[in-house]
């Protein structure tokens, strides 16, 4: 269902109607900055197809995720809590 790649971004479900898949990506550096939007669901292959879709905390990126195709939101915050920067966890 997803791939990993390196820190920052979580690949999700290949959507065959637009040709490319969804992917989680939590922007760091923009965190440490103190942006407000540091989660981003995106389109990994074409970002001129579905776009980019910026969420100011995981529940909303979450919900963007499972508007698209179905995922046990509980569990998937719960898997993902070992992968966000230990200063964000609590905060997701």
């Amino acid at each position: 269902m997803f791939d990993e790649e390196p820190d920052t971004t979580i690949r999700y479900k290949w959507d065959p109607r637009t040709q490319t898949g969804y992917q989680l990506r939590f922007d760091a550096e923009g965190a440490a900055k103190g942006a407000h939007y540091c989660y981003h669901v995106e389109d990994w292959n074409c970002h001129t197809v579905t776009g980019e879709w910026p969420c100011e905390d995981l529940d909303e990126a979450l919900g963007v995720l499972n508007h698209f195709f179905s995922i046990d939101v509980a569990r998937e915050r719960e898997r993902l809590s070992a992968w966000l920067p230990v200063a964000y966890r609590a905060a997701a």
